[in-house]
């Protein structure tokens, strides 16, 4: 399997991007559906609503995973994307009218991002 047809994971919150993986074998996300989901290279589009629990990715150097808070999955073209409010942490997250205000932003630009490319 090539680089190209591998995929890249980045996970956005409002304060900017806090992972950035590239050349992965697979991506599991659990899904508000309460089944996680697998990804692998050349999975079709999807966007979907997660829940708070870990996201395992791997690649060549092994398996890894970061505790998200809930958010808003992306796939497209071997890409996927996370929206969330940020990791968890062993302090409770603090949502703020500021904090929720990025977030909204956050979603409005990937949803006109979205509807560009659908034209």
């Amino acid at each position: 399997m090539s680089i190209g047809s591998l995929l890249s994971l980045n996970v956005l919150t409002p304060e900017g991007s806090i992972l950035d993986e590239e050349a992965l074998y697979s991506v599991n996300v659990p899904l508000a559906d309460g089944c996680p989901i697998g990804i692998k290279p050349g999975h079709a589009p999807l966007i979907a609503e997660t829940i708070q629990g870990p996201v395992r990715f791997r690649s060549l150097d092994g398996e890894n995973q970061i505790e998200l808070h809930a958010g808003v999955l992306d796939i497209r073209d071997n890409q996927v994307i996370i929206l969330t409010p940020g990791k968890v942490s062993a302090t409770p997250l603090e949502i703020t009218e500021e904090s929720e205000n990025d977030y909204d932003r956050l979603m409005t630009s990937l949803i006109e991002k979205l509807d560009l490319n659908q034209n």
